[in-house]
């Protein structure tokens, strides 16, 4: 069984947040040590340096402790009110908030249960498919039926723009599949539940991005090294969606998917994380699960399917924070602000202590460009617009953007799924995308790469591009997208999957960006544009959603409220300084 946290209106998350700087403020001004305000003002002064791995730890556990940010959750809801919270500490200015409608899909709880037969009883299940139909508290029942093999995505597993024509193209396939398979059933499908094997997650290999890839760095492996590395990853596929009418079509009440996962990998997994709504309920299992259901299916037990969900329109915002500089021209970094784990999405944690940074510096190191800090939901729904509806509701900012660096998913080490050695970490870092809009842009991209040495690094072309960064090139604003990609990138556990965070490389990976930034700064808006010509040349936009304007940061505190939020915030900074030491 799975649980979710309830609703929070922004005004509510806002409040319980609020009153942080005023508390902190007020205790200072109590206090009867005579060197406290020189010392503040010291403090003030000297400026923040950019984050130790203890500090990144800190700051992600920190976002990991509010709980799965899904679209429009309590969760995301405090974790945004955190964002706004200390942009404004560190001396950002917020723009108004861009508000949107979402319909808000949380699971409840779910289950599978052979009802009858020698197999009796509650059958292991890895995960639940997201916005699948939600079922009755008493679930869905019929016999169990196996369906058989689904066919696989259309790709030769060397070529990511094959495997990404398959994958666009695999609705159509598995229809034609599914009208198949119709009369083929003894007993038919009808009311069933309805086992399916999917050949999935595709067996690709780093190879795949070959085609792409304009600069590698992995210092002390060769080309066969990068070539052969697995990226066999659930959020590739299913994650990016297996359309389930086909499968109303067969009558059948709900859907069970085995996948060629371990029980480990799979488990907790938020497949697909940005597909619609469905019309059937469909879960997944591993693929020993999935052995044992195809034998039980022999004798189509009654088995009962329950997904029991809430669906509900609620807003959400997204945050804009601004460091002005000398120039209005601006540098943007872009990333959501919904995921699941540490991981997925760790971009705007990393913008905190940018920020916190670059606002710390004395004005004669300062950046002479503006800097922008862009952190919007939709990343894990299908009805928010995403990049681009950032960029739609700011072109005065975009106008004026000579760069826009977008960031996911720091810190991840390397974690592989096998059938000789199960769900296990491999001791390297995971494979760091960085697509980048070729010209000057790709040379400042390269050099600082090398210069940190970040680790299986690639630098590849647009416009194809994985993440959220590609709406930026296609708005002709030279860019960077920096993504990363491990098996349990939208996984939701206990821990927030942080036994798998490596701070040192995310500590490492945010110097390399804010090196990166301050080179840009450097450069024309002009130069910068140069040498790609693609930059600009993307099909135009659908329209995006005009959003509501609202006031963004905390909210002023209010009598026993603001004693109580004084003494949280009194503890969790005693807190902190343990941490430090």
């Amino acid at each position: 069984m799975q649980g979710f946290d309830s609703p929070l209106s922004r005004r509510e998350a806002l409040r319980r947040g609020a009153g942080a700087a005023i508390g902190l403020s007020s205790a200072l001004a109590a206090t009867r040590v005579p060197i406290a305000r020189s010392a503040l003002r010291a403090a003030a002064r000297k400026p923040i340096p950019l984050p130790s791995p203890h500090h990144v730890a800190r700051d992600f556990r920190r976002m990991v402790d509010f709980g799965p940010r899904l679209t429009g959750s309590a969760s995301h809801n405090r974790y945004i009110a955190w964002l706004e919270r200390e942009f404004v500490k560190a001396g950002l200015r917020l723009e108004p908030c861009d508000v949107y409608e979402t319909l808000r899909w949380q699971a409840k709880n779910f289950g599978l249960d052979v009802l009858e037969g020698s197999g009796a009883g509650r059958v292991k299940v890895g995960t639940y498919y997201p916005r699948s139909h939600e079922t009755p508290a008493g679930g869905v029942t019929g016999p169990l039926v196996y369906g058989g093999t689904a066919p696989a995505p259309s790709a030769n597993g060397v070529n990511l723009a094959a495997a990404m024509v398959g994958i666009e193209r695999y609705p159509k396939d598995l229809a034609s599949w599914a009208t198949g398979l119709a009369g083929t059933i003894a007993g038919g499908t009808a009311g069933s539940v309805l086992l399916i094997d999917l050949p999935m997650p595709m067996p690709l290999t780093a190879g795949a991005f070959t085609p792409l890839v304009t600069y590698e760095n992995w210092r002390g492996h060769n080309q066969v090294d990068w070539e052969t590395s697995d990226y066999k990853r659930l959020w590739i596929e299913p994650g990016l969606g297996i359309p389930l009418a086909p499968f109303q079509g067969l009558g059948a009440a709900g859907v069970i998917f085995v996948v060629d996962s371990s029980f480990e990998a799979l488990k907790g997994g938020y497949l697909p994380f940005g597909h619609g709504f469905e019309p059937l309920p469909a879960l997944y299992v591993d693929r020993d699960t999935g052995t044992r259901l195809r034998q039980l299916a022999m004798g189509r037990p009654r088995t009962r399917l329950t997904l029991m969900a809430s669906r509900k329109k609620v807003p959400t915002s997204a945050v804009t924070a601004v460091l002005p500089g000398a120039s209005k021209e601006t540098i943007v970094f872009n990333t959501h602000t919904d995921g699941q784990g540490f991981a997925e999405e760790n971009g705007g944690v990393a913008f905190v202590q940018l920020a916190r940074h670059f606002a710390s510096l004395p004005k004669r190191r300062r950046l002479r460009r503006t800097l922008v800090f862009a952190a919007w939901p939709g990343h894990m729904t299908s009805d928010l617009p995403q990049t681009q509806g950032w960029i739609d509701a700011h072109p005065d900012i975009v106008r004026r953007a000579a760069a826009a660096l977008t960031v996911e998913h720091l810190g991840c080490s390397e974690w592989i799924d096998s059938t000789e050695n199960g769900y296990n970490p491999t001791g390297r870092a995971e494979l760091f995308g960085i697509w980048t809009t070729q010209g000057r842009m790709f040379e400042l991209t390269r050099d600082t790469v090398v210069a940190h040495n970040i680790p299986r690094a690639a630098l590849l072309r647009p416009p194809a591009q994985f993440g959220v960064g590609g709406a930026f090139q296609s708005a002709g604003v030279p860019q960077i997208g920096a993504i990363a990609g491990p098996e349990y990138l939208v996984t939701i556990s206990p821990n927030g999957d942080l036994d798998k965070l490596d701070p040192a490389l995310a500590s490492r990976q945010i110097a390399w960006l804010a090196d990166l930034t301050r080179r840009i700064d450097s450069v024309s808006a002009a130069e910068l544009r140069k040498g790609d010509p693609t930059l600009g040349a993307g099909p135009p936009s659908s329209p995006s959603p005009t959003p509501k304007k609202a006031r963004c940061g905390p909210a002023p505190p209010r009598g026993r409220h603001r004693r109580k939020r004084k003494r949280h915030k009194g503890a969790q900074r005693r807190r902190e300084r343990k941490e430090d030491g």
